[in-house]
């Protein structure tokens, strides 16, 4: 920067030498001339104007979203590169007749100041340029002597030579006093006239370029009558010069002047908060839609209104462009007066629920560790202590992988993460733009699925926009290129998810099958296709609802900013009313395209979902993300030997071989068949072995609560007292009699329903075996805390 200046003032010192020797100034005068221009650039500040300037957020129309004081407390948006033409026309009329044509200083206008100070003895016109002005206003408006007057002049001649008259005009447009502690002509007209500079009228335009002279005139307890007659009398001059027409002129002269000042519009006040930590002080031109703006913060505010019946205060929403990423609506709180309402959700760190669960589901079809329609096990589940259980406190003992994720239950996604490896998913995360997992992978473990992390809403869209973008844009002949160059997209390398995988996981998004006791999602039946998911934060804290299509992606947070839970509060129940109302303001009926180029056919069991095997008898052939072929053949189905009748199993020790019956039977372990079957009344179950058959099958018997090892808490009723635990068994054979025994001591015996409840166990390890009538038996160890 100082070699900069070193050089510009040689440049301008240069020019003065060869202005010397044109003219032939003495030696000694041109030193002087000389000497005075550097000093004079040297001391005209670069930039102009140093002062804060306010932040101000504009759609990309123009329109005034929100604005803030500048920290001078005045109202000065920065400078713009153009003035409104109305407003240069009214300004030099009135100011600066011959604006574009002298060099800072107008010889003719000091001439005929001085001749009238002299005639009416006191200093009645100062003769100054609207560059003069720009020099006493960027000097700090120093008293009005002659001396101030001649640096005035000579600061004015520097600003002609460096800055056109285009900067110069906009210059004087940003820095004019125009009344109280507003500044500059955009802040004016928002201030007085509640309209951008650019639709000032004619009327409108002359009131502020006359207002810097006598800026006092703009309050309402002044005289009035004055700032009309000078407003008037710059029109007439307009229409005598003929920039306005007699018309004009009639018009422009009856219209008010403005009143009270008016507010500045405030309808995006979060996001303006949030960019002003990086634009503090700057025009900010945002790709916020004004009238979809203000819709979602009416929809927040009216749903936050009907939730503060159950002390819910705060509700955020966020639309983006799902091509682009563009912010469309940015809601970060309620702008009612509600508790809280100045904090921004949107970049709050809460815990996100479930909301992470498609990502887990998209990385493993990916890698081709599950296909769509695997069975993932759904049975009661302990990892250290950690014992995840679904919304609904039920198991169904097994479920298809993308059930799982339309349903959003807790413990197949907790199996899948575990099978996934955490740390492994937390990479995954961070590549899609997570960047609030702080800790290590053993700090969140296997709660991670589940919400043990925190997220802000801001950062889950963009990730969920970056899952369906890979889909979008998803170009058939680039992967066919990939193919023949025998290289893979979903390699280590490359993109997070395949397009296939994404497809497959925005199907399962988009099926309406919610868990009943979250709330009534079947209203939601007959809106548009949307890929949605819900997440509810431990505690009830958090209702999330975020989803996608092609053109838009939209997430609403609703709870309590302080972090206060309440009873009921869910993510379907509260969060995707609100996310479906924002939607149905959206004019998107378009859906994503099947990328049948990124997947292969493959034939699959029909109850298992596994690679169909060769004994695998109901099978369909479905298009497949193409690494699914690498998963394991399906392991339910099996060959099983039954007698004649079918009511028995048997083998060669019972039944001679010419007797027995094989058949491919679909078959579970004994813990994901005691839950499968109450929910599947279809489902067969493997006959019982004939009494005199020698049993060579392995146990029939297994304890499903607690596992081994397993560490139980147990909790304390109101009263104080220590709640009951129930332990559960089961038998391939239903006419069992299970007969139970915690460290040797007999307890109970239990036929059908195999469940004991024991009350209370003292703290530490135990003990617990289960006898059947057939002599079998099975033992765990667990410890109570």
């Amino acid at each position: 920067m100082h070699v900069f200046h070193v050089l510009n003032n040689w440049s301008i010192a240069n020019k003065a030498w060869h202005f010397i020797q044109r003219h032939k100034v003495t030696t000694t005068a041109a030193a002087i001339l000389v000497a005075v221009g550097v000093y004079v650039h040297i001391s005209v500040p670069k930039p102009l104007f140093s002062k804060p300037t306010s932040t101000v957020l504009t759609a990309p129309d123009g329109t005034l979203l929100s604005a803030r004081i500048a920290d001078d407390s005045q109202w000065r948006f920065a400078k713009k590169d153009s003035v409104p033409d109305k407003f240069q026309a009214c300004i030099i009329a009135y100011e600066d007749r011959r604006f574009r044509y002298h060099l800072g200083v107008d010889l003719i206008a000091i001439t005929r100041a001085i001749i009238n100070d002299i005639s009416q003895h006191r200093l009645a016109e100062g003769g100054s340029t609207l560059t003069m002005q720009i020099a006493r206003m960027a000097r700090g408006n120093q008293s009005r002597t002659i001396w101030q007057k001649i640096i005035e002049a000579l600061w004015a001649v520097d600003i002609e030579l460096n800055y056109s008259k285009d900067e110069i005009m906009a210059f004087y447009a940003a820095n004019a006093p125009m009344g109280g502690n507003v500044v500059g002509i955009d802040a004016a007209s928002w201030r007085y006239f509640g309209i951008d500079a650019n639709d000032l009228s004619w009327a409108e335009s002359a009131t502020l370029a006359v207002l810097p002279n006598s800026p006092a005139l703009i309050h309402v307890g002044s005289n009035r009558n004055a700032l009309k007659n000078k407003r008037d009398r710059l029109l007439k001059t307009l229409n005598n010069n003929g920039t306005i027409t007699d018309e004009e002129y009639a018009l422009a002269t009856s219209e008010p002047l403005p009143g009270k000042p008016y507010p500045l519009p405030d309808i995006a006040p979060h996001y303006l908060d949030f960019l002003s930590k990086t634009h503090k002080g700057e025009n900010i031109t945002t790709t916020i839609i004004p009238h979809l703006q203000t819709f979602v913060q009416q929809t927040a505010n009216s749903y936050c209104h009907t939730y503060q019946s159950n002390h819910i205060n705060n509700i955020a929403a966020l639309v983006l462009d799902a091509t682009t990423g563009d912010v469309l609506a940015y809601v970060g709180n309620s702008t009612d007066d509600v508790p809280s309402r100045h904090v921004d959700i949107i970049q709050s760190e809460r815990s996100p629920g479930s909301l992470l669960k498609p990502f887990l589901y998209a990385a493993m079809l990916t890698k081709g560790e599950i296909t769509p329609r695997m069975l993932i096990a759904d049975t009661p589940l302990s990892i250290g202590g950690f014992t995840p259980h679904n919304f609904s406190r039920t198991y169904s003992g097994a479920v298809h992988a993308d059930e799982a994720i339309a349903q959003s239950l807790n413990v197949p996604l907790v199996r899948m993460l575990v099978d996934y490896n955490v740390g492994r998913f937390m990479n995954t995360l961070t590549s899609l733009g997570m960047k609030t997992l702080h800790y290590s992978d053993d700090h969140y473990g296997a709660s991670l699925i589940l919400g043990g992390a925190e997220a802000k809403l801001w950062e889950l869209c963009h990730m969920y926009r970056n899952m369906a973008q890979i889909l979008t844009n998803y170009d058939p002949q680039k992967r066919a290129s990939e193919i023949i160059n025998h290289r893979d997209d979903s390699d280590e390398t490359s993109q997070v998810f395949s397009p296939a995988a994404v497809w497959w996981t925005l199907e399962a998004m988009s099926k309406l099958n919610r868990p009943e006791e979250e709330a009534d999602w079947q209203q939601f039946a007959s809106m548009k296709r949307v890929a949605w998911k819900t997440g509810t934060s431990w505690g009830s804290r958090d209702g999330w609802a975020i989803g996608t299509t092609p053109k838009y992606i939209v997430g609403v947070w609703v709870g309590n900013a302080t972090g206060e839970g309440r009873a009921g509060l869910t993510g379907v129940g509260y969060a995707a009313p609100v996310m479906f109302d924002i939607f149905s303001h959206l004019d998107d009926a378009t859906w994503f395209e099947k990328p049948v180029d990124d997947m292969d056919p493959y034939v699959v069991c029909r109850q298992s979902g596994h690679i169909a095997s060769s004994i695998c008898e109901l099978t369909d052939t479905l298009l497949l993300p193409r690494k699914c072929g690498d998963t394991d053949p399906c392991s339910f189905c099996h060959i099983v030997n039954l007698s004649t009748d079918g009511r028995w199993q048997v083998n060669s020790t019972c039944e001679s071989v010419y007797n027995i019956r094989t058949e491919s039977r679909f078959t579970l372990t004994p813990v994901m068949e005691f839950y499968y079957r109450r929910a599947h009344t279809d489902y067969r179950p493997l006959p019982p072995y004939r009494d005199d058959c020698q049993m060579s099958h392995g146990s029939t018997l297994k304890i499903i609560y607690p596992e081994n090892g397993a560490s139980l808490v147990v909790p304390t009723g109101f009263s104080g007292t220590a709640e009951k635990v129930v332990m559960k068994a089961t038998s391939t054979r239903s006419e069992a009699v299970l007969y139970w025994h915690i460290d040797n001591n007999f307890i109970t015996e239990t036929e059908n329903i195999h469940e004991m409840t024991m009350a209370p166990i003292e703290t530490g390890p135990h003990k617990l075996t289960v006898v059947d009538d057939k002599g079998e038996t099975t033992s765990i160890t667990f410890i109570v805390k």
